[in-house]
């Protein structure tokens, strides 16, 4: 039986587009295709992996303009700032996380766009956030490296088994 672990890895790692795209994953486990979608269920059920799905490589379907934006708060209005960023529509995804300068109050905010301006218009939305007092643009440059994070938790109780 293979660890919960190595079953995160070995899923994390693609499916082909196919029929029966999880026929490969459960020959290479020794599982039926019935057995990995349970596995997957449970996983998802203990909150070890949070779901599946597919993930989508932004640059070819358009989205060639993207920045890391640096909101820039304090401890009262870090949740609240977090909420606000991640319901604009240009935003994949925030972060709570302290700036090299020493700021323990800031969200870092991934806005895409298919054009300066859808990406410029989410940063406008980001200052008039309550409680942004100062906002930093990192715009990306280009892409160097991206993969999907897989079965890298060396908390065994996190994804053990």
């Amino acid at each position: 039986m293979v660890s919960d672990r190595e079953f995160i890895d070995l899923a994390g790692k693609g499916l082909k587009i196919e029929a029966q795209p999880l026929r490969p994953l459960a020959e290479k486990l020794g599982l039926s295709q019935a057995e990995v979608i349970a596995r997957i269920k449970r996983l998802i059920a203990e909150g070890k992996v949070r779901r599946f799905a597919a993930s989508v490589r932004h640059q070819p379907i358009g989205f060639s303009v993207n920045a890391m934006v640096i909101a820039h708060t304090d401890e009262a209005h870090i949740d609240e700032v977090g909420n606000a960023g991640q319901r604009i529509e240009a935003v994949s995804h925030c972060y709570h996380r302290a700036h090299p300068n020493g700021d323990p109050w800031c969200v870092y905010i991934m806005v895409h766009g298919q054009g300066q301006e859808v990406v410029d218009d989410a940063v406008a939305q980001i200052r008039r956030i309550p409680g942004v007092r100062e906002v930093e643009v990192c715009p990306s440059r280009g892409e160097l490296k991206k993969t999907s994070l897989s079965g890298v938790s060396a908390d065994p109780d996190l994804v053990g088994g």
